[in-house]
């Protein structure tokens, strides 16, 4: 294969894996009423608000999503905080942690439903690996997190009466 032919075919590639990222992305866009319900959801139904968790807990588990390509990375540090919460007033109040590493589990569904979307939009065949699913669930998670750090950041001002 010459040079300019190796510099075509990666030059397609990059133009493909930028649709599906762009599709991806807009899907997910889609989807952020639906994310956001549930969020409201976990963060009223646990009452973490008013708990003693404290801004900069949910601000540094962003942080983490943020940084990783990898959503496994975040569910560990939510259970590394969850034992860190020794008396329970926090991560574990109502097992809030156990219930938002659930969530970010059932997001893989939502993720794997959205590369198949844009598999077949795209017209990219039938064959879906693992990366792409992995790809739409840290992009999921990392939006999920980011209405949550903006959704308790809310509930508890509202708490202390400057809501």
């Amino acid at each position: 294969m010459s040079q300019s032919t190796l510099s075509l075919a990666v030059t397609d590639q990059e133009r493909q894996d930028l649709r599906r990222r762009m599709a991806v992305q807009h899907e997910i866009e889609l989807e952020m009423n639906n994310l956001i319900r549930d969020m409201i959801v976990l963060v009223d139904s646990n009452k973490v608000a008013e708990s003693r968790m404290e801004k900069h807990q949910i601000k540094n588990l962003l942080g983490v999503a943020l940084e990783t390509p990898s959503v496994e990375v975040v569910k560990q540090y939510i259970l590394y905080q969850v034992g860190r919460d020794a008396p329970g007033s926090s991560w574990r109040r109502d097992d809030f942690g156990g219930k938002l590493v659930k969530a970010l589990d059932t997001l893989r569904r939502t993720a794997e439903r959205i590369a198949q979307d844009v598999q077949r939009q795209l017209r990219l065949g039938d064959k879906l690996d693992n990366r792409q699913i992995d790809d739409a669930w840290i992009l999921l998670v990392r939006a999920y997190l980011g209405q949550l750090n903006r959704y308790f950041y809310y509930r508890r001002e509202e708490r202390h009466g400057r809501g």
